[in-house]
């Protein structure tokens, strides 16, 4: 068996419309939801061996966030450029070049790629995944190669809106 965690980057700001889109950093409320969420994937133990993050600043600044609510080491964050806006199928090949040693995977990156991913590969169908949100999957997989034609069951779904009012 092995865990594929899917995180969509925390909400990004918009304000400086100098920086390219890679470069936009989080806004406050990403900055507040990323912990936030770190912290309750400790409490649920939903916690990963690998992180692997998109290129983009707010896709790292997110990973760099949730990890350490997790206690995941920064320096071994992975960044994949190949993530950057990627297509389902370049997300599962990320996914499938991982060594087998790995249990539990989170790959954070974009919409639409991240939503078109969870309905790939999981037993629910999403419209959209949130900002910030996470999507557990469990493969009867041994092996990381064999995520691309995979299928798995949800055991954890949660996005920071789920638990406020705005």
């Amino acid at each position: 068996m092995k865990r594929l965690s899917i995180l969509r980057h925390a909400k990004s700001d918009w304000d400086d419309r100098r920086l390219s889109d890679h470069d936009r950093p989080l806004n406050k409320r990403g900055l507040r939801d990323a912990p936030m969420l770190g912290l309750l994937m400790q409490q649920e133990s939903i916690v990963p061996n690998r992180i692997i993050a998109s290129s983009a600043k707010r896709a790292m600044q997110t990973a760099e966030l949730v990890g350490g609510k997790i206690g995941f080491p920064a320096d071994r964050l992975h960044t994949e450029p190949e993530l950057y806006l990627a297509s389902t199928e370049k997300l599962l090949n990320v996914a499938a070049r991982c060594d087998n040693k790995i249990e539990h995977l989170m790959l954070v990156a974009h919409n639409p790629g991240m939503t078109y991913l969870v309905n790939e590969i999981s037993d629910v169908t999403l419209d959209n995944l949130p900002t910030c949100g996470l999507f557990c999957i469990e493969l009867d997989i041994e092996n990381w190669q064999d995520v691309v034609t995979a299928h798995g069951s949800c055991i954890w779904y949660h996005y920071p809106k789920l638990n406020r009012q705005d």
